[in-house]
């Protein structure tokens, strides 16, 4: 970014309240995810960890799969890396959601005929794609490249932060539950 780009963002965001507030919100939960991973999990795969331990609890949470349906029916979110393409993990993530997954009473419709294939590539869970397009909107914000000026992408941005937001929200919500949950489990086995 240009120190114009930065002054014009600023300006624009101190006009929109409230996206200033739901970006230094994903912003300060995204953080609080990572130091719960980095504490509780050893090397660099925390969202595979996390997934394992909890995945289950979390993907059959109804208001989770609501939150979820809604960021599948966005576009692949692209890389601020890949001159925001979307990366073939994101698209193998979000074909999955929407059609290996029960959450559309409908078929989803397919942008090209090989999004199906490009879904059964996807060798993870349900919940794991979800945590991987939320990381990917994460990275894209960390790193600067979640500040357009001009529409729709401006819209967009805002709405996919919100999004993650309310998606990091109840996973931080739940955190103890599920922990006690397991170890609850563990009492009853012994």
């Amino acid at each position: 970014m240009k120190s114009n780009e930065i002054r014009l963002f600023r300006e624009k965001l101190e006009q929109d309240q409230e996206n200033l507030n739901i970006r230094r919100q994903f912003h300060e939960q995204y953080e609080w995810l990572e130091g719960y991973w980095n504490g509780r999990y050893r090397g660099n795969n925390h969202i595979d960890q996390f997934d394992r331990e909890f995945g289950d609890y979390f993907w059959n949470l109804g208001e989770l799969r609501d939150l979820v349906r809604d960021l599948a029916s966005y576009p692949p979110i692209g890389s601020s890396k890949s001159n925001f393409d979307s990366t073939i993990t994101i698209q193998r993530a979000t074909y999955y959601l929407r059609f290996s997954t029960n959450l559309y009473e409908i078929e989803f419709p397919m942008d090209s005929d090989n999004d199906k294939e490009i879904a059964n590539e996807w060798n993870k869970s349900a919940f794991n794609g979800s945590l991987t397009i939320v990381k990917q909107i994460r990275d894209n914000l960390f790193h600067g490249r979640k500040a357009e000026l001009s529409e729709p992408q401006y819209t967009r941005n805002k709405e996919l932060i919100s999004m993650g937001v309310r998606i990091t929200n109840l996973i931080l919500e739940k955190l103890e539950d599920v922990e006690n949950q397991k170890i609850s489990i563990k009492k009853m086995k012994i």
